[in-house]
């Protein structure tokens, strides 16, 4: 059947149920952290520079709150009105971070159950804007099953409403979103417990500042072209962007590859753009101009989890570290880090979703980028096993029984110790490159020998020295291999020498 024969056809308007709707689109994923920088995304499309998150646990009175304001363009009462609208309607450049036109109200009502935006345009040259202000109440919508924006009038809203609404950044011109009503998704901030109040607050504030640090870092830094430089603000206190690849110590940039990729539309058209992959080997930890960059550098989810891929949509970074399936997570490979960009126009291509927290690879790339991959890990692994000039190297000696080891691969091999003891744990370097755990026990002395492979995960307990900090990371991975062993059940549960790891660890806490 053509589309034509529907023009003749009858129609029934079928609007959506408002109350299972609602429910529906406040369950898309996000967590405070992801909704907050949905919400700056708007901000940096409204050409705001300043960027002010006030977080707000309940005190006496006033319900817990989070405020998000901004020096962008704002909106006038047409405009507000519609980017309140599910589906809003906006023409998007290609510079922008928009998408679906729900963000706003999604992100939003994930978090709260009453949203609030108040927002004021710049001046004219022959008017002075006033400030709007207008309201989802989730309540509302499930009391009438209608989609009713309410629009409260300044003598309707609470005194401290007004004072968070009428954010100084703001003043002139801009939007400030306000979110109440948090007990759902945040009940810790209106725990009667002050001590835990200020508990999850800091643990809450932590959290966001990561995300935020390193979702918008090129925008922080002041990079991306055509944009002005933004500042964010977490409770007054600025934040320094988080960038990924370490420019500013001694990474090591790999040759940038560039890509085409062909995006069908929905209405056939075809649009091709061009994919920028920069590949970066990060220094190691000896590496780093001192000990406190080597930790920040670490990010929001530690080493190994920071590898692998960082897409970025706009420069708006959407997806940080995982192998996107071409490969797993392996110590070896955790300085290798790689940026993905790709414009708004490939969204359909890269299978980009209504929260922008995922991306996929195309499948006309894919293999490209996975031969690469292999090229790059290699490179990665070389810098992570590479000593530094004039230390000293041990040669373990392989086994009679052992197969030889290619001339390539024998720096493998070297290693500053060949045994750690920790009290009645031994752990010994076994010459084979790849396998599993060996175990052995001595019942007349107690002692629990477990040869480690070459490449396994646990072979760097050979590498550390007598510092403090090793010395409990060697603790930390003499348990995790004993878990390991009882988990391949080659060590019995009531052998794990619990008191001896309990009371080496008390030395050093």
């Amino acid at each position: 059947m053509t589309r034509n024969a529907y023009k003749t056809m009858k129609v029934l308007k079928t609007n959506p149920g408002a109350k299972r709707l609602v429910e529906s689109l406040r369950n898309m994923g996000y967590d405070c952290s992801t909704a907050i920088a949905d919400l700056i995304d708007n901000s940096i499309t409204a050409n705001a520079s300043e960027i002010h998150i006030e977080i707000i646990p309940k005190q006496n009175a006033q319900p817990a709150a989070i405020v998000i304001a901004d020096n962008g363009k704002g909106m006038d009462k047409d405009e507000l009105h519609e980017a309140m609208r599910f589906g809003a309607y906006q023409e998007y450049s290609p510079g922008d971070l928009g998408k679906y036109g729900l963000g706003l109200k999604t992100s939003s009502l994930s978090q709260c159950r009453t949203l609030s935006v108040c927002s004021k345009p710049k001046a004219g040259r022959n008017n002075r804007p006033r400030r709007n202000c207008m309201r989802w109440d989730v309540d509302h919508v499930y009391e009438t099953d209608d989609w009713n924006l309410l629009v409260p009038s300044d003598d309707e809203l609470e005194p401290w409403e007004k004072k968070l609404l009428n954010h100084t950044v703001s003043r002139e011109n801009g939007t400030v979103v306000l979110w109440t009503n948090l007990d759902e998704a945040l009940p810790l901030l209106s725990s009667p417990d002050a001590r835990e109040r200020e508990n999850f607050l800091a643990h809450l504030i932590e959290e966001i500042n990561g995300h935020l640090r390193m979702v918008f870092h090129r925008f922080m830094q002041g990079v991306v072209t055509g944009r002005r430089k933004v500042n964010i603000y977490i409770g007054g206190e600025k934040l320094c962007p988080w960038d990924p690849f370490c420019r500013n110590e001694s990474t090591q940039e790999l040759d940038i590859i560039r890509l085409p990729v062909v995006s069908v539309e929905p209405d056939g058209s075809k649009l091709k753009e061009i994919v920028t992959v920069s590949p970066y080997i990060l220094p190691r930890e000896d590496e780093f101009s001192d000990k406190s960059a080597w930790k920040d550098a670490s990010g929001p989810r530690n080493w190994n989890q920071q590898q692998g891929f960082y897409f970025y949509r706009n420069n708006r970074l959407l997806q940080a570290g995982g192998w996107s399936r071409l490969r797993s997570v392996d110590e070896h490979t955790k300085l290798l880090r790689v940026s993905v960009d790709f414009p708004n126009e490939l969204d359909r291509a890269f299978s980009i979703n209504v929260t922008k927290m995922r991306a996929r690879f195309p499948a006309e790339i894919r293999d490209k980028i996975a031969s690469q991959v292999a090229k790059w890990a290699r490179t990665a692994r070389t810098r992570y096993d590479r000593k530094l000039p004039g230390e000293r190297k041990q040669q373990i000696p392989a086994e009679s029984s052992s197969p030889e080891i290619p001339e390539g691969n024998k720096g493998t091999q070297e290693h500053d110790a060949a045994e750690v003891k920790l009290g009645s744990l031994i752990f010994t370097l076994n010459s084979a490159r790849k396998g599993e755990l060996e175990v052995t026990e001595a019942k007349t002395t107690g002692q629990i020998t477990i040869a480690i492979p070459l490449r396994h995960d646990l072979s760097v307990i050979f590498d550390l020295k007598n510092s403090d900090k090793d010395e409990l990371r060697k603790i930390c991975l003499a348990a995790i291999g004993v878990l390991e062993a009882v988990h391949e059940k080659k060590m019995s549960v009531s052998h794990i020498p619990v008191q001896r790891l309990k009371k080496i660890l008390q030395n050093y806490l």
